[in-house]
């Protein structure tokens, strides 16, 4: 399950990402939207020989969430790495440590680049961690994951062996681990 109150933080995009990996390792994979803003390339799919499900949720708190988190194996927490975005990262750490506290969480911080922001943000989250399953993985800032997406297809098939590729790769193979999944094999 991929979650975060705030919208624009990556959430379609990683989820996105995860489905194009299980579906290039022909792992038959669910893919749930239920974000209705739209921005996803995968549209809400169900198959019956599903090994695995990606979910996507809305950028706002929703009365499900909670049981959302205690049915899920992993829960990936995508944050922009700027001040904007901490008041709201707690809360998500808040809930995570209420609902679902033996879960695994991957913290996903998109847009990473060499600038200030980004190391006082690191900085700050290793202060203010409060998972005990806590991994961190970071997507750079790169216009190539808006070209990818804007051709309708995955970063990894877009721009093969570029930066923003192999930290895709790594947070996919992060997150598959997590979920009891072998790591997909380099593209």
């Amino acid at each position: 399950m991929i979650c975060n109150q705030k919208g624009g933080v990556g959430k379609s995009l990683i989820a996105d990402e995860l489905t194009f990996s299980f579906e290039r390792s022909n792992i038959p994979v669910a893919f749930l939207d239920l974000d209705n803003q739209g921005g996803t390339i995968h549209k809400t799919s169900q198959p019956d020989n599903t090994l695995v499900s990606v979910i996507d949720t809305p950028g706002a708190l929703q009365p499900q969430l909670a049981e959302w988190m205690r049915e899920s194996s992993v829960i990936v927490i995508p944050t922009r790495t700027t001040s904007r975005d901490i008041d709201l990262l707690i809360r998500m750490q808040q809930i995570v440590k209420v609902n679902a506290s033996d879960k695994p969480v991957v913290y996903v911080f998109n847009g990473w680049n060499r600038w200030r922001a980004s190391s006082d943000f690191e900085e700050w989250f290793k202060q203010h961690n409060v998972s005990r399953n806590a991994y961190v993985v970071k997507l750079p800032q790169s216009e190539q994951f808006v070209q990818a997406g804007a051709a309708g297809m995955s970063i990894v098939k877009y721009a093969k062996r570029s930066n923003p590729v192999l930290a895709t790769l790594n947070m996919v193979n992060t997150i598959r681990v997590l979920a009891g999944f072998s790591p997909e094999d380099s593209v």
